[in-house]
């Protein structure tokens, strides 16, 4: 007995200082056929699989820009919408910067999706503007997650 201790002892001590190596499993999202990794430059950006799908644009009005955005979810969340609304300009149409043109959050409560079409912002004219937001979905219940996916909008020219 005493042999197969002291043989048993240098293998625990062997092991317990051995680290031990992971390695991560790649998700399989060949049954999602709406997720896009390059759209988020990749990054995953339905890491919790509640926002199916999303789209942002924006078009020129006089002195305004106009945003239409869609944020849609499998099932009913108890907040879905957009958070963190910048209108961002540029006078040469790559080096950006926030206009100063303030957007509060805008959620609707037990919706699927979130249609905001031709939302209107005012806007002085001699740039062009882009808009920059969180498509934003959360679960009801006490344990309910969220998702949050950035997305950036094509830029138009504002006379």
């Amino acid at each position: 007995m005493k042999k197969i201790f002291l043989a048993l002892v240098p293998a625990i001590v062997l092991c317990i200082g051995t680290p031990i190596q992971a390695q991560a499993a790649e998700i399989d999202t060949a049954d999602k056929p709406y997720i896009t990794v390059s759209e988020t430059n990749g990054v995953e950006p339905y890491a919790e699989w509640l926002i199916t799908n999303h789209s942002l644009s924006c078009s020129a009005a006089k002195k305004a820009v106009k945003i239409t955005a869609t944020t849609y979810c499998s099932n009913a969340m108890s907040k879905i919408g957009f958070k963190n609304i910048v209108i961002q300009k540029s006078t040469d149409n790559v080096h950006w910067s926030d206009s100063g043109e303030n957007v509060d959050d805008i959620l609707k409560s037990s919706a699927s999706e979130y249609y905001l079409s031709d939302y209107s912002v005012s806007v002085s004219g001699g740039y062009y503007y882009r808009v920059k937001l969180t498509h934003y979905a959360k679960e009801s219940g006490l344990f309910g997650g969220s998702q949050s996916v950035e997305n950036t909008s094509n830029s138009v020219w504002i006379d």
